[in-house]
């Protein structure tokens, strides 16, 4: 028997191609524009991106909550042994190990992005507020490691999309459109109402409110 399980609200799929949208505007525009200001600006937008995220990984959906795909290493190989024993919905332990490092990268690279100075008249907001060793460092890991690693992590979720849609008839893309799940086992579904929907909202409002107030303040020292 197979069952079609909400598993990923509206949210979680907004936020999951807004990302994709914003990271996409933010390479193309420091590597074929070379405009470093509106790079900036896509990346205080993924500022208030990774923000939500963080506070939706907490109370959102029940699939979209960490805890409920926290990686364990027992799981990750009890998956690796027999990926087809695997019941949950979701993410399974590879991916959600995958969450998770593309989060850390992700966090990584806006970090040490506003903490960069390019030395052709752009500087991060925060280069006045620490060393010029840390600005260092900062800048070499953004401009040389930091985007390295978070392409290859791009390629390694991509390639995983195309295994599981391929070899294991799993259509993970129109799962991250619909919000629906076709298994073989029954598992909660996520909540999805308008009021959760409305409380994303104001999750997101009150994000880009503290990610503008912070960086302008900043920004104008």
């Amino acid at each position: 028997m197979n069952f079609l399980v909400k598993v990923w609200d509206l949210p979680t799929r907004i936020f999951h191609w807004a990302l994709v949208v914003v990271m996409s505007a933010s390479v193309f525009t420091v590597l074929v524009l070379e405009h470093m200001v509106w790079h900036a600006r896509f990346g205080y937008v993924l500022v208030t991106l990774l923000c939500f995220r963080l506070v939706w990984g907490v109370i959102g959906g029940h699939w979209s909550r960490f805890a409920h795909f926290w990686p364990s290493v027992s799981d990750s190989m009890a998956y690796l042994r027999r990926p087809g024993s695997w019941t949950r919905a979701g993410h399974n332990p590879l991916g959600s190990w995958s969450v998770f490092v593309m989060l850390v990268l992700i966090g990584l690279q806006l970090i040490t992005g506003m903490a960069s100075d390019d030395d052709a008249g752009f500087t991060g907001p925060l280069t006045p507020h620490i060393s010029g060793r840390w600005v260092s460092m900062a800048t070499a890991y953004h401009s040389s490691v930091g985007k390295w690693l978070l392409l290859a992590m791009v390629i390694i979720h991509i390639a995983a999309v195309l295994y599981h849609a391929l070899y294991q008839k799993m259509p993970l893309v129109r799962a991250m459109v619909s919000g629906y799940q076709l298994l073989h086992h029954e598992n909660p579904a996520s909540a999805d109402s308008a009021r959760h929907r409305w409380l994303a909202v104001l999750i997101f409002l009150v994000c880009a409110a503290l990610s503008y107030g912070i960086l302008t303040r900043l920004d104008s020292y």
